[in-house]
């Protein structure tokens, strides 16, 4: 009997269909963005120590940007906080006494930076990158105040 069955068994496999496995597929995506992120360093701009303003006095200064990616940036000035202060004439104060001066993106200094003005545009390369910032106190303001004259200018880079 056992015989029997083991051949029934071996005969039912020899006309049946052989079971074949099945397959499916399908397909993803696979994707990152990468976001730019930067930081900004300004760097003081001192026009040193004067008796007169009878000449333009000029002096130079950096913007420095480090940017994580490749991307377009922008660089720009306010006006500073001396009341009245333009982009062609900021206001170095003390005590109510102002000195005009400008701020520059070229050393001809004809190329102003500030609100309704220029900016510095460039494209962010990964590493840090230095920008020159050309300053000049206007001619011709004497006499004024003796002390020290200050302003501050914010900096910003858009990216």
């Amino acid at each position: 009997m056992k015989f029997r069955n083991a051949a029934l068994a071996l005969a039912l496999l020899a006309v049946a269909p052989l079971a074949s496995a099945g397959t499916a597929n399908d397909s993803f995506k696979v994707s990152i963005t990468i976001e730019n992120s930067c930081t900004i360093a300004a760097n003081d701009l001192d026009f040193g120590t004067r008796d007169t303003l009878e000449a333009s006095i000029d002096a130079q200064s950096t913007v420095e940007v480090t940017c994580t990616g490749i991307s377009p940036l922008s660089v720009a000035f306010d006006n500073g906080t001396g009341a009245g202060g333009t982009a062609s004439a900021r206001k170095l104060t003390n005590a109510g006494s102002t000195i005009d001066y400008v701020l520059a993106k070229d050393s001809a200094r004809s190329e102003l930076l500030g609100t309704g003005a220029g900016t510095i545009d460039a494209v962010s390369t990964g590493a840090t990158q230095v920008f020159p910032v050309y300053g000049r106190v206007l001619a011709n303001q004497n006499p004024k105040k003796i002390g020290r004259y200050l302003d501050t200018v914010t900096a910003t880079v858009t990216f």
